[in-house]
């Protein structure tokens, strides 16, 4: 909430928030020369790990390959349907000056997400292992502000977003179970989601 409520306070011109904003930008364009690509790859680790870390002998998650499955796909849905919406609604246009796109930031929402569901998988087994997670997601943030894509406000408010997103999707498990009526019984469901900060995509296999 506190995220989220920072973010909507940066976009009102004047505020210390945007003020703030600015001054971070505006220190970037001074000291940073270097463009660093290695956000596009970085905010996809932590929802890797906390999906495969699972295969690794002696490492148990939290839920099944199936439950967690269902769960992955509903907080990556949920989480691009938010920031694509609000992304169209706000039109702020990036510190660089191009798009006007740029509020909240897709790739740190994807990261904090995956971060987020990674501590919840595995927080039995070890809270660093979430830790690892969030300090990911915060690197990718930090990156898209370096690279001049996004302002501080943007990856504050997607982090907000995408741990939002990831506590929507366990408290949807429960109403999958219901309505596809597979707790407890035989039946099987694997949802595969594909997901990036241009597309997403579900596919699915059911066997009875």
């Amino acid at each position: 909430t506190l995220c989220i409520s920072y973010g909507v306070v940066a976009r009102f011109n004047g505020t210390p928030i945007r003020n703030f904003d600015k001054h971070i930008a505006g220190q970037v364009d001074k000291h940073v020369t270097k463009h660093y690509g290695i956000d596009n790859e970085l905010q996809l680790i932590p929802a890797i790990v906390g999906y495969g870390l699972d295969f690794i002998p002696g490492i148990e998650s939290e839920h099944n390959f199936r439950d967690r499955t269902m769960v992955y796909a509903t907080s990556y849905i949920f989480m691009y349907g938010v920031v694509q919406l609000t992304k169209k609604a706000t039109s702020v246009v990036r510190p660089r000056g191009w798009y006007d796109d740029s509020f909240p930031s897709g790739h740190t929402a994807v990261a904090f997400t995956g971060a987020h569901l990674l501590f919840k998988e595995y927080k039995h087994i070890s809270p660093w292992i979430g830790i690892g997670g969030y300090a990911i997601a915060s690197a990718t943030g930090v990156l898209r502000v370096m690279n001049r894509a996004h302002w501080v406000s943007d990856v504050v408010t997607a982090a907000g977003v995408g741990i939002l997103s990831a506590e929507i999707g366990y408290l949807m498990l429960p109403v999958w179970h219901r309505m596809f009526g597979i707790k407890n019984s035989r039946q099987s469901m694997v949802f595969m989601p594909s997901v990036s900060t241009q597309s997403v995509g579900l596919g699915m296999v059911c066997m009875f």
